[in-house]
């Protein structure tokens, strides 16, 4: 499969012009200076510029950066173009009814690959601050690289009113345009074993059913030289990163019956238990688990009503890239005092605030204000972090009524309820939780131009103690409980114009509860992770993900002959996205993201051809009534062959269908401080529209 996606977002934002990880930005002062500042402000050194770099449009005669901020409003919007590329393929083998009947197995190898080509333009840094500073070859006529002018780039002109013709080619030239590559690759080889009667019981036979898995996962990041560098404004450096695992599990599985029909007890027409255990060990890290799984299923009358319930333990292993990149910078709110770090201990809070010995902000004692809705975030990978663990419970009802005259089909209702708990998940310390371990002089800070640490979550600060953000790695931390209920119906039926079929299937959210470190327990079902504190642990609070109340499918299907046509309808709920926080804005204020409708449909014929064999001729036959004339031998049949073609297309199916058949655009999302780039939630809608396909099938 080929899928190609395009996005244009908003001028690119730089966060602080000095962040510890990423090169800095810097404006360069009206006139040059030798030695220290003459107006104060950072050194030529401190930013990495060259000495005697200035700007003449430059109102201040100082070097511009630190903590400042802009957005690229001159550059244009930044385009995304991504292109994946999926492929896929399993062989396998089965077989059954063995030994008594009773045995079976099965057996396959999958492999599939998709590869990302993620180009992406902006503006490259570093030559962005060559067409800042007038004293750069590129605006020395006697030089190599002379750009066709001697005045450099003025980025305090009104360009939003007023084109300023000298910007122009300079612009061109800072433009960044990258071209990345990203390939993921897994492979499995498993194998099954089972029978549905190890031994018998007086209810019947004993299942067991017992395996393993193999499985290789790897994958790559290769950026472009200019992302490579740190050279995409804003962005930061992007890791050449290549990683992979090897992991293995078994388990095993028994069902025992315990009541069946033949008793013919009142209230147990049936009853049977279900065990399981399994085990997965990862190689990579020396990781592993073990977790068991129970269950129960009741019949008490006949077939028409099933009771039903399940608890097990699970496990989820870090996915590669938080186990190993590459690095992402984010943005996200933070607020409250704090002071620079100090020499004893070096890179810890100079005088802590909270804690033993803090001492609060008072005139005599200062602090500076962190308060800020969009705080670096450097969110590094940990290749120390363990697999995470839940529990899980689930009971329900099916039931399939007898009453119904078969004329009129088949119906089955369903209901479960679930409860899921987990522990231990990988996630970030949100920034003001880094914050307050720094404030009590528990963590250390960082200094541009030191690299932060992978294992242990900082502040940042820039060289003259200005604050400039946080350091985030994974981490195990936190639990969350989510419980709700599904519901389901099928009905079909057989017509004269063929099946119909109806299947919906509904689920609904009644609670979703997270206790963060650092945090009260909060209910987030209804609302999603663009809540500034929730979605700080989240990694993201302007794309955030959302815990809908209601979700549904529904499709009809009809098929006659050889043909099949099924429609689908999605439902997705709205939920609540949170905009503006009192503590950074003084108000409080949520937006109703809307829910959505798409349809779907898809058709498809199979081709089916069976070849027609010739009927044996008859060995006797009576001429009269009484004579009976033996035949010679009788020649075999003669099977009749099929044309090439059919032989080819034979048992293929061949499909067409489309997604989002209305082009329905997917809802207005803001998320915190307006600061969606995309204008739509990336974690649940995407922006392909009415998306047409093609499939062909052949079976062998």
């Amino acid at each position: 499969m080929d899928a190609k996606t395009h996005d244009e977002l908003a001028p690119i934002a730089t966060g602080n012009f000095e962040t510890p990880g990423q090169i800095s930005l810097y404006v360069p002062p009206r006139a040059a200076f030798t030695g220290e500042p003459p107006f104060g402000g950072p050194t030529y050194a401190e930013v990495g510029a060259p000495a005697g770099a200035f700007n003449p449009f430059n109102p201040f005669e100082q070097i511009i950066s630190g903590g400042t901020r802009a957005r690229f409003f001159d550059f244009g919007n930044r385009l995304i173009d991504n292109e994946n590329i999926a492929e896929r393929f399993t062989v396998g083998v089965k077989g059954d009814k063995l030994f008594n009947g009773t045995w079976g197995y099965d057996g396959a190898f999958m492999y599939s690959q998709i590869e990302q080509i993620a180009r992406f333009r902006s503006v490259n840094v570093n030559r962005f601050e060559r067409i800042l500073n007038a004293n750069d070859s590129l605006f020395d006529p006697t030089s190599g690289n002379f750009i066709g002018q001697t005045v450099p780039y003025n980025p305090f002109a009104d360009t939003q009113h007023v084109v300023v013709p000298t910007n122009q080619p300079l612009l061109t030239f800072a433009q960044l345009n990258t071209r990345d590559l990203l390939t993921s690759k897994l492979a499995t080889l498993d194998l099954n074993i089972y029978t549905t009667d190890l031994f018998d019981l007086p209810a019947g036979g004993v299942g067991l059913a017992f395996g393993g898995v193999f499985s290789r996962e790897s994958y790559q990041v290769d950026p472009d030289d200019q992302n490579r560098l740190g050279e995409n404004a804003g962005v930061g450096m992007e890791e050449v990163v290549k990683a992979g695992r090897k992991s293995w599990g078994i388990y095993a599985e028994t069902l025992i019956p315990v009541f069946s029909p033949k008793f013919n007890i009142p209230g147990f027409y049936s009853l049977e238990f279900s065990a399981g255990v399994r085990y997965s060990e990862w190689l990579n890290n020396d990781t592993n688990a073990a977790v068991p799984k129970v269950g129960v299923r009741w019949q008490p009358f006949d077939e028409s009503l099933t009771l039903r319930s399940t608890w097990g333990e699970g496990f989820l292993e870090p996915s590669m890239v938080q186990l190993y990149g590459p690095t992402r910078f984010g943005l996200g709110p933070i607020g409250g005092p704090t002071r620079s770090p100090g020499t004893t201990p070096v890179g810890f809070i100079s005088t802590p605030i909270t804690g033993p010995g803090g001492v609060p902000c008072s005139d005599a004692n200062p602090c500076q204000d962190t308060t800020n809705p969009e705080a670096t975030i450097e969110q590094r990978p940990n290749p120390g972090i363990h697999p995470e663990h839940d529990r899980t419970w689930t009971g329900g009802i099916v039931y399939t009524p007898k009453w119904i005259p078969a004329k009129y089909g088949t119906l089955t209702l369903t209901i479960d309820f679930w409860d899921v708990e987990r522990s231990g998940i990988a996630m970030y310390l949100s920034p003001n939780s880094i914050l307050n371990l720094y404030n009590a002089g528990l963590i250390p800070a960082v200094t541009t131009p030191a690299v932060p640490p992978v294992t242990q979550a900082t502040t940042l600060f820039t060289p003259d103690g200005t604050f400039s953000g946080v350091n985030a790695p994974y981490t195990n931390g936190g639990r969350t409980r989510t419980n709700g209920v599904d519901l389901g119906l099928q009905h079909q039926i057989e017509t004269g114009f063929g099946t119909f079929s109806l299947l919906t299937r509904w689920s609904y959210l009644n609670e979703m509860v997270i206790n963060f470190p650092g945090s009260r327990p909060r209910q987030v079902a209804g609302s999603s992770s663009s809540e500034w504190f929730v979605g700080s642990f989240f990694g993201d609070v302007t794309n955030p993900q959302a815990w809908l109340k209601w979700k549904g499918d529904t499709t009809l299907d009809w098929s006659w002959h050889n043909v099949d046509f099924n429609t689908t309808v999605h439902f997705l709920d709205g939920y609540w996205e949170q905009i503006l926080a009192k503590q950074f804005d003084g108000v409080w204020k949520r937006h109703w993201v809307h829910p959505t409708w798409f349809t779907d449909a898809q058709l498809s014929y199979s081709l089916i051809f069976t070849p027609p064999v010739e009927a044996a001729p008859v060995p006797r036959y009576s001429k009269g009534g009484k004579e009976v004339v033996r035949k010679e031998k009788a020649a075999p049949p003669v099977p009749y062959a099929m044309p090439c073609w059919k032989n080819i297309l034979n048992n293929t199916t061949l499909t067409v269908g489309v997604s989002n058949i209305f082009g329905e655009d997917p809802p207005k999302s803001f998320s915190f401080e307006f600061g969606n780039s995309i204008g739509y939630p990336g974690s649940l809608y995407d922006n392909l529209g009415r998306f047409w396909y093609v499939r062909m099938i052949k079976k062998f």
